[in-house]
């Protein structure tokens, strides 16, 4: 999943048994912090409303608010949450998917099944993050021509001598520039510097490897970049 180790799920349910069945797969689940349960929906409006989840599991068939009103709370809010449906019942199916629920799954919940929808929710999530950053910039020559690249564009930065490589996917563009130089034109919070001549864009880092003695921070798109014994602490708090 792209995200890594910080969703904060909300398990929305009134039966125990398919609550408890849902806490259990959440928390195998590495990219997921943290999970809260609400066994009602006026809890679970509460709840919503002053902790502001990620993403919220939600059953149609409560006794007191149903959560199709829920479902239609969460997409009045300015920072919504992500909606996943998890109900006995399919005839809400298309009324969920009006209210841009992110997958609709049908109990009893297969683990296969959630681990895709939250997959979704999370890519869903990291656009909707890039979109709202400042739109943070760089200009490249290509030829003759200069470009402009968005920072929430590049994927890693690579040193080559006196230049920076500015990877993007299916490309990459060299500017004259020394890492020192670079890492102050760039948003603080999206990059961490992972060697002394490379930074990874932070919703890169997949996993950290052992080979040996050497660390590496395997990227979501296959890349492998090895990890220097001074950058290992920061790397490693990023992937958790």
């Amino acid at each position: 999943m792209p995200v890594n180790g910080n969703l904060n799920i909300l398990i929305v349910d009134d039966e125990p048994l398919a609550c408890r069945r849902l806490q259990v797969l959440c928390h195998r689940i590495e990219s997921i912090a943290h999970v809260a349960v609400a066994a009602s929906g006026t809890a679970a409006l509460q709840h919503i409303n002053d902790n502001l989840p990620d993403i919220v599991l939600l059953d149609i068939d409560m006794p007191d608010i149903s959560g199709v009103e829920i479902a239609d709370h969460c997409q009045q809010m300015e920072s919504a949450p992500k909606v996943i449906f998890t109900t006995a019942h399919s005839r809400y199916a298309v009324q969920a998917f009006r209210l841009e629920a992110v997958d609709y799954l049908l109990k009893p919940v297969k683990e296969v099944l959630l681990i895709e929808a939250l997959a979704r929710a999370g890519e869903k999530l990291q656009r909707e993050n890039r979109k709202a950053a400042p739109d943070h910039s760089l200009w490249v020559r290509d030829g003759e021509t200069s470009l402009q690249i968005r920072s929430a564009d590049i994927e890693r930065i690579e040193a080559e001598r006196d230049y920076m490589r500015l990877c993007l996917p299916g490309c990459s563009y060299l500017i004259h520039e020394s890492m020192y130089s670079l890492i102050k034109k760039l948003p603080p919070d999206m990059f961490v510097r992972v060697h002394r001549s490379a930074m990874v864009r932070r919703d890169m880092i997949g996993e950290i490897r052992r080979k040996g003695r050497r660390q590496y921070a395997i990227l979501i798109d296959g890349n492998q970049v090895p990890i220097g014994p001074r950058y290992a602490d920061a790397v490693v708090t990023v992937a958790r």
